[in-house]
């Protein structure tokens, strides 16, 4: 995990980058990244700045209309890890934005 903060036009921005295990690794150790460690990075750094987690979860989502977190367009699939991502999210008001920007099909 690797954070970077910055001062942009008078914004202050923090991106936070994660890579997480995969969605087969024992459930102890997700909870360690999920629930321990991105909370308490979150936590840390409270409303006082724009968060960006730039992330690489092995996570799948979902899609959702109207809702606070997903957006429509996400994957159809969700996953173990899509499912603690989407907790976290909602703790914190963030918003995983993949899925609110329409993609092309390609695979």
């Amino acid at each position: 995990m690797i954070k970077l903060h910055l001062n942009l036009f008078g914004k202050k921005l923090c991106i936070v980058g994660i890579y997480t295990i995969s969605d087969d690794e024992n459930d102890v150790v997700k909870e360690d990244i999920f629930g321990g460690k991105l909370n308490e990075v979150v936590d840390e750094i409270g409303n006082s700045k724009e968060i960006l987690v730039a992330r690489d979860f092995n996570s799948r989502t979902g899609e959702k209309i109207n809702n606070l977190v997903l957006g429509p367009f996400g994957e159809e699939m969700i996953n173990d890890n899509g499912d603690k991502l989407i907790d976290i999210y909602e703790q914190n008001s963030l918003k995983i934005l993949n899925g609110y920007f329409k993609h092309k099909r390609t695979h």
